[in-house]
């Protein structure tokens, strides 16, 4: 009987031992997994385009326009020129970094709540869609997670021993983390404040300040060097918002991910229910039977959302991944509130099993989600974009980005030069300056290629897509990769286009020629058809231009009458000399006949519906041109 309880003992002491060694080789694998598959995104591809500037442009970058701590970018740097500069590559910082910190949330929960609790708390962040979407990600959050929580678990054991060694280690992870981030200040803050709380180390509160005056003062020469920019400094796409939404989003996001990650917004529900659940019971658990840890874990948890929720009332700061670097000690309060279940009886223990399987049931979801539906992908499919320009690249044409992102141009291959459009957000360019540029493009090139994408925070209103419209022959729209990808014709790459077509008209006006992008158009399709203008005198009224389709006996079936330039340039607008680009478009019913066709043009007054007459060379007079071309309609 004694063999037989010191045998059981044993493997239950083995199944304590493997059990955060299986959840922390899950949690790796779940960051590792499919690394290098989604393209960057847009941050991603800023960090990539800092990382390779020299030092010193990139400090300077950082006072002039992006007032980021330049430790990661330094880092990343280092790490590019070792491993290559892959999507793997990039990424696998981040990866590491979210698998130390799962390690480490074992750690800091084993000495603050014991071995239960401490192997539920680490579950819950092995599993966490937030933790492993920003552990797959090439940015600093991932990192500064980790230093913040190895910042505050070294901090704790130095107020627990004497000496200083420990206060020296704490202070140079936390000097790194603030390089790492500014916001690693509130956390400091925060674990501060619980070490002055916390009855077992308020006493060493003088050991504390001398460490948080270490760190102050080795970081004042870059923080007076970045002062000027940093206190200004906001972000436009952060939104004020208020306390309950702010707590509502930080909920949704810490128990099932994000909406944009594969969360749905049932997961998120009836996550972040039993996350505020679990929050307020671990608190009092805590408060109850494990005071001494009380203070480090709702400071860890609750000190840096409730510093930005502050900080909103100054200047709107908050958005969710600032907040990351409490979801190790959220991960840690619920899992208090999930071990103090277990001593309810067996409703509790029923109750923890339950909620430890909708935690990881709403994390699968998302996960699954997130891995394996392109629709919630991290980011546009940029090497499909890449891949279309190349394969469509042209000479004397340009590429203009209408919202750019710093992911496009880790992935541009081709061999147009590309622009922003406008080259600064509207706002503060101004429609001058960016009327000007596309002024500048027009005259430069034959051809422009332009990504339409207006945003509220750069283009508004669509001010280059719409100027675009008015000055080019568009020869083509389509989506390539969820972009929507407009190429023009600018004046010089028309004309050379145009097929030659002479025919005088009267009222002193020429048709030099026409061009017919495509001849070959499906049913449903849009048939476009760009006429050339001479002007050789004012036009003293206005006329219409006709453009009909005919069909094989000969009647017309459908038009595209309209003033010239979608009515943007009455002929009474025309000067002498001037040579006018001229685009007119039937849209072809789903349902029309397949077969070959023709078009017919002209020109009619448009008080009267005279049309007008006009001849080839010395032809007889006639008011309509049947074109020398078919349109075959698939």
């Amino acid at each position: 009987m004694i063999a037989s309880n010191i045998s059981s003992g044993t493997q239950r002491g083995k199944a304590d031992r493997l059990l955060p060694v299986a959840i922390l080789a899950l949690a790796f694998i779940l960051r590792a997994f499919a690394v290098g598959h989604p393209a960057l995104r847009g941050d991603e591809g800023f960090s990539v385009a800092l990382a390779a500037k020299p030092v010193g442009e990139m400090v300077a970058l950082m006072l002039q326009s992006e007032p980021n701590p330049p430790l990661y970018f330094v880092a990343l740097k280092g790490w590019i020129a070792i491993a290559g500069s892959s999507e793997l590559a990039l990424r696998w910082p981040s990866v590491l970094a979210g698998a130390m910190l799962v390690a480490l949330t074992y750690r800091v929960g084993r000495a603050w709540l014991g071995r239960p609790a401490a192997a539920g708390a680490t579950a819950l962040a092995a599993f966490n869609p937030f933790l492993v979407w920003y552990a797959q990600d090439a940015r600093v959050y991932s990192l500064l997670a980790a230093l913040v929580l190895g910042a505050a678990w070294l901090t704790w054991r130095a107020a627990q021993k004497r000496g200083w060694q420990l206060w020296v280690w704490a202070g140079c992870l936390w000097w790194l983390a603030l390089f790492a981030h500014y916001f690693a200040a509130l956390a400091l803050a925060s674990i501060f404040l619980a070490l002055l709380f916390a009855p077992r180390t308020r006493a060493r509160w003088r050991a504390a300040l001398v460490m948080s005056a270490g760190i102050v003062l080795t970081q004042l020469p870059w923080l007076a060097y970045v002062a000027p920019l940093l206190v200004g400094h906001s972000k436009s796409w952060i939104s004020a918002a208020g306390g309950v939404e702010l707590l509502w989003r930080l909920l949704t996001v810490f128990s099932a991910g994000q909406a944009s990650a594969g969360a749905s917004q049932l997961s998120q529900a009836i996550g972040a229910l039993l996350l505020a659940a679990l929050l307020m019971w671990g608190s009092v658990i805590l408060l109850r039977r494990a005071l001494p840890a009380a203070a480090w874990v709702l400071a860890l948890a609750l000190g840096t959302p409730l510093l930005l929720w502050l900080l909103s009332f100054y200047r709107p700061v908050f958005t969710e991944q600032y907040a990351l670097v409490a979801l190790p000690g959220v991960c840690l309060l619920a899992a208090a509130g999930l071990s103090g279940l277990a001593t309810a009886g067996w409703w509790g223990k029923v109750g923890r099993s339950l909620a430890y399987s909708t935690f990881i049931a709403t994390s699968f979801f998302s996960l699954s989600n997130y891995y394996f539906n392109p629709r919630y992908s991290k980011s546009p499919d940029w090497r499909a974009v890449s891949d279309y320009l190349a394969r469509t690249a042209r000479a004397d044409e340009v590429v203009a980005l209408n919202l750019p992102d710093p992911a496009f141009y880790y992935y541009y291959r081709a061999p147009m030069p590309v622009e922003a459009v406008p080259a600064a957000a509207l706002a503060e360019f101004g429609a001058a300056a960016a009327a000007a540029q596309l002024v500048q493009l027009r005259d430069s090139y034959a051809h422009i290629r332009f990504f339409f994408a207006p945003s509220a925070l750069y283009d508004p209103q669509g001010f280059a897509g719409e100027w675009l419209q008015a000055c080019c022959e568009k020869t083509d729209d389509q989506f390539v990769a969820g972009f929507r990808v407009q190429t023009f014709d600018t004046p010089t790459g028309s004309l050379a286009a145009q097929q030659a077509y002479p025919v005088e008209f009267e009222s002193d006006i020429s048709l030099t020629g026409f061009r017919l992008v495509r001849s070959v158009v499906p049913r449903g399709g849009q048939l476009q058809l760009t006429l050339f203008w001479l002007v050789r005198a004012p036009v003293a009224k206005s006329y219409t231009v006709f453009v009909h389709l005919l069909a094989p006996d000969g009647f017309n079936i459908l038009n595209g009458d309209g003033i010239p330039r979608n009515g943007s340039r009455p002929t009474t607008s025309w000067q002498a000399g001037e040579t006018l680009i001229d685009t007119h478009s039937i849209v072809l019913p789903a349902d029309m006949p397949v077969g070959v066709y023709r078009l017919e043009i002209g020109m009619y007054e448009r008080e009267s519906g005279v049309r007008l007459a006009g001849q080839i060379g010395s032809g007889m007079a006639v008011d309509r041109f049947i074109l020398p071309l078919r349109v075959q309609v698939e």
